[in-house]
């Protein structure tokens, strides 16, 4: 049958998309884990700085050490302004990735449906042929032994 193999090739080949969109789903969530995780280093490390200048300013700082810590809170702040975006991007992208697996999935449990049905419809075709040949081979048999053939 043309419909079965051409049902068995979609099949194969929606199976192989999810497959491949899961495996991109699962990349596009560890790249997102680790933009949080760099976000969260950063916003750990821009802690522990401000609690290092606040002990530096009980015990007293000098304009340069100021101007220098100024600057480089400038750019950790910038980093971790890059780095949500980065999060954010991320995000995006994994929600984009999890559509497109949900759409494979939907498309393979479709195809699977209907190849099931096809092999049901299939199955009972079956079953009706063989009982119409137990039918008819009864019928002969039966036939047979009611009506003797003369032999004249």
């Amino acid at each position: 049958m043309s419909t079965s193999s051409s049902l068995k090739l979609l099949l194969e080949l929606a199976q192989q998309q999810t497959d491949a969109s899961s495996k991109k789903l699962g990349k596009l969530n560890f790249q997102q884990q680790e933009a949080e995780k760099k976000l969260n280093l950063l916003l750990q490390y821009r802690h522990s700085y401000q609690a290092h200048l606040q002990n530096s300013i009980e015990t007293g700082i000098d304009h340069m050490e100021w101007l220098n810590f100024t600057a480089f809170m400038n750019k950790l702040d910038a980093a971790i302004t890059e780095q949500r975006q980065a999060v954010l991007h991320a995000q995006n992208k994994r929600i984009a990735g999890s559509n497109e697996f949900l759409f494979h999935q939907r498309k393979l449990k479709s195809y699977d449906t209907l190849s099931q049905r096809q092999q049901t419809a299939e199955n009972l075709r079956q079953s009706k042929y063989e009982q119409k040949l137990q039918d008819e081979f009864a019928s002969n048999a039966f036939n047979r032994h009611s009506f003797p053939k003369n032999d004249n």
